[in-house]
């Protein structure tokens, strides 16, 4: 009795410890129980790997073993218990009356000694094989935390971190966001004509803007129609679709990149308590997307271009007791080294010009980029493209690290996903074009398509096999199920919206809104987390975290760094300007100080002001990346 109640109340402790952001990938597959206001399901059978209990129960926990000890020293020098002891072990035995010190022999002494001591020896082991003792700043050469080890560790560096982080109280708190959509439609307006703009048409470009205020001649073009779903934080959702599917479009809308595009103004998005309005407006920099092309300035070095992102998201104050520097360099150090990229720190990016890293390399730049920005909601569009399928699996996996430990939420559009990476994903949404012909969790998603009568053949991926349902040409139907299968974007939809799956997603988005109503507890919190993270001087509704002459000093720096990656530029600008200088000075040498040299004087004001004009001008080739 007395050690099920020690199991279960240090069991307890541990889920109180490692429950709020650590999850593992097959939780919901493993029957996990939901647990209010942490966005993702709890699993038993993660006990096995969560961190041990706090310092404090631990110490706690083995001064209870001293204690008794000492006292059952004292009590076999006596020849009798003592009273305190067996007032404890009745306690904890549920408090059974008659336990008293003439009914105590040493050999329940001993029993209870013994189990007390091997509960102890199995948290400690416990702990010592789960949680790293070191700090991930001070880590030595050869250990799990450190980047530059060839044992480096994602997963364990990132338990140390979440634990450094929590173990300093001046540390802003941990903030999540999840989502949850219904009646989401989106759409645009298109033109019948359009054509190439130049001086001579500025009056049409008039008339068209005129146009576009009075909303005269548009055409709506509706882009996704009537989609639902809830993503809980720290889940994974694949988006698969053919291209022109709506993929890119739900993603952009997800994570507020709405320009050119128009949000019904029915449609509901509840971001975890927030609504899309004070999301997108004052919680800007919390929502990501990452585009599929790379756009990178060719002249920085990899380092230089990290070491920027990782700098433009520095808290006000820093974990561990470190430098804002260092702490930069070291997560900088740190994702690179997840991705395989920290042999090229001191090569440049390039680009289609430029000599740089290869197409791979700089699609993982991107993605580092993207990661060391630290959003709670991430939309990834295509990321996957020009890597190969090792590297692609490596992608996924990382974002499960992140979403298991910090609690993050992750939207990625795949095409041709492998099978392993689709079982990494807690969601998928299949889209046609942009219809919303399925949402659910990935376990359940082709005996879905598979009821309806369609077969998946042999040594075909899910991800192939739901993608192929957009397709005619691709999809297999069942013999005998002809007639009886939808064959339509619009019957795919009315099937869906007649399906059980529905029913219950409906149902848990409104269990989402009931658990986090808009403007409820969670956006305070959420607000206040941010404040704690951004600079004293940084308003609180502004999307970025550095205030403005920090963020004027980090420009400088990049400026200066671009100046070294690419000097020509500006030499052969300072070489024009001093041989034009030579000989204007000659041309104008020697004027009369009186009104004779009135003339001159406005022409050599002319052509100092036109020099600089010009270069100017070959400046704003070198703005663009």
């Amino acid at each position: 009795m007395l050690n099920a109640r020690l199991v279960g109340a240090s069991t307890m402790s541990l889920v109180g410890n490692f429950a709020f952001n650590n999850y593992d990938a097959t939780a919901d597959r493993a029957g996990a129980v939901a647990q209010p206001g942490l966005g993702r399901p709890v699993s038993s059978h993660y006990f096995n790997t969560a961190p041990s209990p706090t310092e404090e129960e631990h110490h706690g926990l083995h001064g209870a073993k001293s204690s008794y000890s000492q006292k059952r020293r004292r009590s076999t020098q006596t020849g009798r218990p003592p009273k305190d002891i067996i007032g404890t072990a009745d306690q904890l035995d549920g408090g059974k009356e008659g336990g008293t010190e003439d009914s105590t022999t040493d050999d329940e002494d001993r029993k209870r000694e013994d189990e007390v001591l091997g509960l102890a020896r199995r948290l400690t082991a416990q702990s010592s094989h789960t949680e790293p003792s070191e700090s991930p700043f001070y880590a030595d050469g050869d250990s799990k935390l450190n980047p530059h080890s060839k044992n480096f560790s994602a997963r364990a560096w990132a338990k140390a971190m979440l634990n450094t982080h929590l173990g300093d109280p001046k540390t802003y708190p941990l903030r999540t966001v999840g989502l949850a959509f219904r009646n989401l439609n989106v759409f645009g307006y298109g033109v019948s004509t359009d054509y190439q703009k130049d001086v001579f048409n500025v009056g049409l470009e008039a008339w068209g803007f005129a146009q576009k205020m009075l909303r005269i001649s548009r055409r709506r073009i509706d882009i996704l129609r009537d989609f639902e779903g809830v993503v809980n934080a720290g889940e994974m959702l694949v988006v698969l679709g053919p291209p022109g599917s709506g993929c890119s479009t739900l993603l952009k809308t997800i994570a507020g990149e709405t320009h050119g595009l128009t949000v019904d103004p029915k449609s509901h998005l509840n971001y975890q308590g927030i609504d899309s309005k004070q999301m997108h407006k004052d919680f800007r920099g919390e929502s990501l997307y990452t585009a599929e092309v790379d756009v990178h300035f060719p002249m920085l070095s990899v380092g230089d271009t990290l070491t920027f992102a990782a700098r433009a998201r520095l808290p006000r104050h820093v974990p561990g007791g470190v430098k804002k520097t260092a702490f930069a360099e070291h997560i900088r150090d740190v994702v690179m080294a997840i991705f395989g990229i920290g042999h090229t720190v001191n090569t440049r990016v390039g680009n289609e010009y430029v000599r740089g890293v290869s197409g791979g390399e700089r699609k993982r730049v991107t993605i580092s980029e993207a990661t060391l920005s630290g959003a709670p909601l991430q939309c990834w569009d295509n990321s996957t493209r020009g890597l190969d399928s090792a590297n692609a699996i490596e992608f996924c996996r990382t974002l499960r690290t992140q979403t298991e430990i910090n609690g993050n939420t992750a939207c990625v559009a795949i095409y041709q996903s492998p099978q392993a990476a689709y079982d990494i994903f807690d969601k998928v949404i299949v889209l046609y074009e942009g219809r919303q012909i399925f949402f659910g969790p990935t376990t359940v998603a082709q005996e879905y398509f598979e009821k309806m009568g369609f077969d998946c053949p042999a040594r075909q991926t899910t991800a192939d096999f739901l993608t192929s349902m957009t397709s005619p040409q691709e999809r297999v139907v069942r013999e005998g199920w002809e007639t009886r299968v939808p064959r339509t974007p619009d019957e795919f939809a009315r099937r869906w919206k007649e399906s059980e799956e529905h029913k219950r997603l409906m149902i848990e988005i409104d269990e989402y809104d009931q658990r986090y109503p808009i403007g409820g507890e969670h956006l305070q919190k959420f607000r206040e987390s941010r404040r704690a993270q951004q600079a004293k001087r940084q308003r609180v509704g502004s999307p970025y975290t550095l205030s403005y002459s920090q963020q004027i000093q980090l420009c400088l720096w990049r400026g200066f760094q671009r100046l070294k990656g690419d000097p020509s530029l500006t030499f052969t600008q300072l070489f024009g300007n001093f041989i034009m200088a030579l000989i204007i000075g000659s041309v104008f040498y020697n004027l009369q100080p009186d009104t004779s040299s009135f003339y001159q004087r406005g022409a050599l004001l002319f052509f100092a002001v036109l020099l600089n004009a010009f270069g100017s001008a070959l400046e704003a080739r070198s703005l663009t990346p």
